[in-house]
């Protein structure tokens, strides 16, 4: 009985060091990785964004969504395109992926920034050529090519290209419907007051 209550005595002191331990290097890790996600994120946006985007103005929406705002001009009244993340559940996990849109709205570029799903299928979401397709889509195309969508799905895969590809849809339809977003008005072909009206 006495080995037994020494032996508990001993896991709780071990427990207690470890865990003391573990404590001591979160305290010092955070930050740097926090930080090392910031930084990572700013990059994401950066390469997403349209290439006249030359001022950036994050913006929360009611519903908590975070969007960069990019603006061509140092005034902001060009707004040269908006960057936010999109986020939609995989085989195996959440993939998140950051969604760079042109002032209309229609896909600049994504990078996928995070996911954990299988690898060698899923995985291949964070392939080049798999982003590169989104590019230049329109809300109405971006679907996957199983859904009659213009985005090819990754072989064994279709999942994963589903979770990015739908969701990055749905960030495309909350955004361009939001009314809390500045939006530059199209330009309108001006009218020569010199000429006559003719019958």
């Amino acid at each position: 009985m006495k080995n037994i209550v020494r032996l508990g005595v001993i896991l709780m002191i071990y427990a207690g060091v470890a865990g003391a331990l573990l404590g001591w290097v979160y305290t010092k890790t955070a930050p740097k990785i926090e930080e090392q996600a910031r930084m990572e994120r700013q990059q994401a946006i950066k390469e997403v964004m349209p290439p006249d985007a030359k001022v950036f103005e994050e913006k929360t929406l009611s519903d908590g969504t975070v969007v960069v705002v990019g603006y061509a001009d140092d005034a902001k009244t060009q707004v040269a395109g908006y960057a936010a993340e999109a986020v939609g559940t995989g085989f195996s996990s959440d993939v998140r992926t950051m969604v760079g849109f042109l002032p209309d709205f229609r896909i600049n570029a994504i990078k996928v920034i995070s996911q954990n799903e299988t690898p060698g299928l899923g995985t291949h979401t964070q392939d080049e050529w798999f982003q590169k397709q989104f590019s230049g889509k329109t809300i109405d195309e971006l679907l996957v090519n199983k859904d009659g969508g213009k985005i090819q799905a990754i072989t064994g895969a279709t999942i994963s290209s589903r979770a990015v590809t739908n969701s990055v849809r749905k960030l495309a339809e909350k955004l361009s419907q939001s009314t809390e977003l500045p939006k530059t008005a199209p330009q309108t072909a001006a009218v020569d007051s010199t000429q006559t009206p003719q019958n």
